[in-house]
Formats: structure tokens, sequence, C-alpha cells
């Protein structure tokens, strides 16, 4: 969007979220997250756990652990405790609020007595109260004219029991809500992302899905943020959320928020610039003939499909496989290479410490334009770019279950598909053209360092294994993933829409890359 600048963010980390006897070092605590989230995002709102439950632990989401716990009754903290760490969280967001870098809102969890679907209400500045009450009705009574908005999240449990029961509505207040975070996918109930992380929660259903709030003619953009808690802030995978705004201050994205400017992506940051007649997403326009549609997307990995719905209904698809081609010898252009780094031991299958990663890529005679951070640990550093050289750095953890312990940078480069690369991880190195890097994804496998740690740590000879699976299964390894033009990762499309109109209708754009990567944009509603 020429008129605005895109940013990205982490609305949902949970704080305060850990057992009760670890309180002391809530504050702490709060402001490394902030700093870990300022690390690889621009912008930052709070969500303070107001419930308590003594079957909170340390680490995450009791969705990705196996460890057995308590029974989940969750109920409002008393209020000496709530007074006290809100003031905390609004001493960290203020501290750490840095315009132009890094922006913080005050916000906290609001879920009332269950009946109204939980809500993170955010204010544009410090000295909100928090308001314990009941019912989501409530609620909007004592915000309205207040520099504040709740925000509806996995809104596609059964309302009445934490899912939304979008009866009681006030788009002032609530211009947009959270449709993917680690809980699934709240947009429709067609289970492409399950809600079934939450067993107590789910399962999913339509009446309160993000579709079945567009159908009662709701005006209501979307987001995605992770709704975890933990260590590590926008946690790649979990959900992101995306503003379209004039700069990095408080008031700019503030002003966006209430105008719908934001659309959600599962982990991966794709531009979406999505028009109708001129107007950005979020727009309420006057109906005037024929609707002229265009979008632009810019992925992080190959597309596969933008879709264009009516009204719910899919209108049109660009599907973009079979589109594009390497450039011609000689020809040069962009291309963005992943590098992800992790796998090995599962947790508690060695005691293994947490491993860093130094890695350094050359593209000959190319250029480093930028990077993509996927990051879902602690501890990643910032790649440094020089002309034709980036060198970085990961470190993944092996206590954590399934994608936890890979981190992974996306590369973007100027350069020709003749130019010679370059990739070095620790000890190994994978060579090749871009020509070469494209034809499919490769794999670093640490083969003989792993059998030395088997050795080391199980006592394991080398060569005794029957099988030689054993040092695959349990060593570290790099997934250098296919390389892409930049043809392969952008796509601009138009459509135009003349058939008569039947009431307000609403358009709204769907992305999927071909690495299952989603984007939704908010709509835009257009008036008979």
């Amino acid at each position: 969007m020429p008129d605005y600048n895109l940013f990205w963010g982490e609305t949902h980390d949970n704080t305060y979220q850990f057992p009760n006897h670890l309180a002391g070092e809530a504050p702490a605590r709060i402001a490394t997250a902030l700093e870990r989230a300022a690390s690889h995002l621009d912008f930052y709102a709070a969500a303070y756990y107001t419930a308590e439950a003594s079957a909170f632990q340390e680490g995450g989401h009791l969705a990705e652990s196996d460890r057995p716990h308590k029974l989940i009754l969750e109920g409002w903290k008393s209020p000496r405790r709530l007074d006290a760490e809100w003031a905390e969280v609004q001493a960290a967001t203020r501290a750490l609020n840095r315009p132009g870098e890094f922006v913080t809102f005050p916000g906290y969890e609001w879920q009332g007595d269950g009946s109204s679907g939980d809500h993170n209400v955010y204010a544009l500045s410090e000295g909100l109260p928090l308001f314990r009450v009941d019912t989501v009705g409530e609620l909007y009574d004592c915000l309205r004219g207040r520099e504040a908005l709740a925000i509806p999240h996995h809104v596609a449990y059964r309302p009445g029991v934490r899912g939304r029961d979008w009866a009681v509505f006030d788009p002032d207040l609530s211009p947009f809500c959270e449709i993917y975070s680690i809980h699934g996918c709240s947009e429709i109930d067609d289970e492409w992302v399950p809600m079934r992380q939450n067993p107590h929660m789910g399962p999913s259903s339509y009446p309160g899905t993000w579709q079945a709030a567009l159908d009662r003619g709701l005006r209501l953009g979307c987001i995605a943020s992770t709704d975890n808690w933990g260590e590590m802030p926008g946690h790649f995978g979990q959900g992101r959320a995306a503003v379209w705004a004039t700069e990095l201050t408080r008031e700019a994205l503030w002003k966006a928020l209430r105008a719908r400017r934001v659309y959600g992506v599962t982990g991966d940051r794709m531009q979406l610039d999505f028009r109708v007649n001129d107007a950005v997403m979020g727009s309420v326009i006057p109906a005037g003939g024929k609707r002229e549609i265009r979008v632009r997307v810019v992925g992080s990995y190959a597309l596969d499909r933008v879709e264009l719905l009516r009204n719910g209904r899919v209108l049109a698809t660009h599907c973009h496989q079979g589109t594009w081609d390497l450039p011609r010898p000689g020809e040069r252009s962009r291309f963005k290479l992943r590098v992800e780094a992790g796998w090995g031991p599962r947790p508690g299958e060695l005691a293994m410490p947490d491993r860093r990663w130094n890695g350094a890529l050359t593209v000959g005679g190319g250029k480093l334009l930028g990077f993509e951070p996927c990051w879902t640990t602690p501890g990643q550093t910032q790649p440094a770019l020089h002309g034709e050289h980036a060198t970085f750095a990961f470190l993944t953890a092996h206590d954590r279950l399934q994608d936890r312990s890979q981190n992974a940078n996306v590369f973007e480069f100027a350069a020709g598909p003749g130019a010679a690369l370059r990739l070095r991880m620790n000890e190994l190195e994978e060579t090749g053209s871009v020509a070469d890097f494209a034809a499919g994804s490769r794999e670093l496998w640490f083969r003989e360092e792993c059998i030395r740690t088997l050795h080391e740590r199980a006592g394991i000879e080398p060569g005794s294994p029957e099988r030689n699976d054993l040092y695959h299964h349990v060593a570290y390894k790099v997934k250098v993933h296919p390389l892409f033009p930049e043809s392969a990762y952008t796509a601009e499309c138009a459509w135009e829409d003349s058939e008569p109109l039947q009431g307000e209708t609403h358009y709204r754009v769907r992305v999927e890359q071909r690495n299952g990567q989603r984007a939704w944009s908010s709509p835009i509603w257009v008036g008979t």
C-alpha cells in the first residue's frame, strides 16, 4: 500500500500465567518477554492473564505438554493480586515503548463469567482500569468513551462457554477478532486447521466462527496471534498480526486498528494488499456499479493460490502454480531461500544442551537484500548482511515438543540463476548454483557428530547398532528449503464483479502458500 507501511506484531502473549509461587519474578519476566518480542517484531500488545488456576505450569500452553497437571479450575485472581500485577504490566509497557523502533500497548485478557467468550482488552496508553464484570455487554458499557478495544479470540468454540456469542456486539469496540492461534482456526468450521489443540474447549462449531459473524452482517476484521505464554512472544507458526499504518507509533497503529487495516497470518509474513475500487481492507464503501478488485501478494515461499470470497463464498481463484519459471541465464532476479535448523533428540531422550548454530551464506556476485525471522525459541541472533555475504546464528532447544526445536530465517537476495551459492552451518556446507538450489530441498546431516555423541552420552560403540537409521534420527539436521524466484512468491490479481448487489456485501481474500502457510484479509464492505 503506497500510503501505508506494514508492521508485524504479537497481540496475545499471556503474561502472569504461571504458578503463584513465581509471582515475585513477574516484573523481570515481562521485561524479558518484551525484549524478546522486540528482537523480531514491530509491536506488542500485552494480554495480562486475569484468571488463575493451580494447574498452570511454566513453559507454555498445556496443549504443548504431556506433563501431568491438576484439574483446570479457572477464576478471577484476587483483587489485590489483580491490582498489583496490572500495575506491573503497565509499568513495563510504558518503559519499553520506543516509537519508531518498537511499540507496546497495555492490555489484559478478560473472560468474565465465561458466557460471552474471551476478549483481550487493549488501551492506547496506560491508565485503563481493569474491569471485573461478568458479561461482554457490561464490559462494553465500561469501555465506551475510552481509548480501548475488546478483541474476541478463539471465537469458534461453543457460544456461552468461552466461545463468542455474536448476539451482543459493538463494532467500535470490537473492530476485528483473532481467528488463528495455537488453538487453531476460527475462520469457518471446515477444520482446515482444526481447533483440536484444547480438548477441554473443543470442538469448534459454526455459530461462533468469524464467518458466522459476517453472515449476521457484522463489520468485523481479523488478525492472528499466538494465545500462548512462555518464552517467545510471536512464536512462529502460532499466528501473527499485520497492520497497515502510516508510522510505527501508538497513535498511528491505534488508528489502523480502529479502521480494520489489519490481517492475520499463520506464520510467514505475507505482504497482502487488497482493494475494492481503490478502497483498502477494512473499508466500508458505497455501491456504485461494478466493483474492481485488486490483490497483490508477496509471500515468503512459492504461492499456491489466492482466493477472493464474496459473502463467504469463493468468487474467484488465482492458481499460482505453473505460472512462473526461473529467470533465463544472465537475467537477474530476486530470490528467497529458507534455512531451518534443529531436529535431533526428543525431549528427555538424551541429556543434551541447547544447540548453537553458526551459519554463513554467500551469493557470488549477488546482493543480500533482507531476511525474515521464523523463530520459535529465545536466543536467536539478527543476521548481519554485507553485500553478497550473510552471517547468522540460531539457538535451538531440545526440551520442547513438536516444531519448537526448529528455527529458521528466510533470506532474500538479488542474483542470476547461474550465481554460485555457498551455505555453511557449523562444520558442514552445501554449494551449487542458484538454479541447483531451486531444483529441490537439501539436508545437512550431522552424522559424525551424532556417532560421537551417542558414544559419549549413551555408551553406544561406533558401528555397533544393527540399524543405521539411529544415526539419522538422533542427529541434528538442517533443512535448506527450495529456493524460489520472485515470480514464484509474488502475485497480482485483478477481478471485476458487476453482478447487482442484494444488500450490503463483503469481499475478503485468503492466500495459501505451497508450504501450507495462510493469510486472511479483513473484509471490504460494499453498500447498496
